[in-house]
């Protein structure tokens, strides 16, 4: 059976969870774009895949009961965006995977402080936007072709991302802990796009 992607759905589940299920899920995306961002950062010798780690460290923290600082939080936002790369700037297979990945961190912690909804919805568009393009990348998908969402949507590793976010989604819902997902999530080797 192949699962589609319902970002509806997605934004009325997770508008009715409160603000730490939220940020548990950002990190959720999160945690499994990192490993893209440290492919290409060796791949190019660009950015500091430890900028990212420690914002989303600073988030763990913050589900854990440390306090966090808004300063501190707006301060590590400026730091990770200066770690972006702009994509056109490089002709990297995995250039809009380190970009997706970036963004999806300062989500995070702008998740922190504002609570909002659609910065969680959004995280789970950069997890499925970055197997579009990589899907479309690495089997040679013409960009014009009739069927090119179909055959994207089909494609193991969507069919996996699509899975991934609405399994998190439901331990969220189901009471997951915050230490819990943090032993599981923040321990993967592996990304959304199965590269380490």
């Amino acid at each position: 059976m192949t699962v589609h992607y319902d970002e509806d759905e997605l934004q009325t589940r997770l508008s009715s969870i409160d603000h730490r299920g939220l940020v548990l899920f950002g990190l959720f995306v999160a945690e499994r774009l990192l490993p893209n961002y440290a492919v290409f950062s060796r791949e190019q010798s660009f950015g500091d895949v430890q900028v990212l780690r420690n914002a989303l460290d600073l988030a763990w923290n913050w589900l854990e009961g440390k306090a966090v600082d808004a300063d501190a939080v707006e301060s590590m936002i400026e730091a990770c965006e200066s770690v972006a790369p702009d994509t056109d700037e490089f002709s990297s297979l995995y250039v809009s995977a380190a970009l997706d990945a970036a963004n999806s961190t300062v989500n995070v912690l702008r998740l922190l402080t504002e609570g909002d909804s659609d910065l969680a919805v959004e995280n789970g568009t950069f997890g499925r936007d970055t197997v579009d393009l990589y899907v479309q990348e690495i089997e040679g998908m013409p960009p014009n072709s009739p069927d090119l969402e179909e055959r994207i949507r089909l494609h193991p590793l969507m069919q996996s991302e699509i899975v991934e976010q609405y399994d998190a989604l439901k331990a969220i819902e189901s009471g997951l802990t915050a230490t819990e997902a943090r032993r599981v999530w923040s321990q993967k080797k592996r990304s959304n796009l199965d590269i380490a």
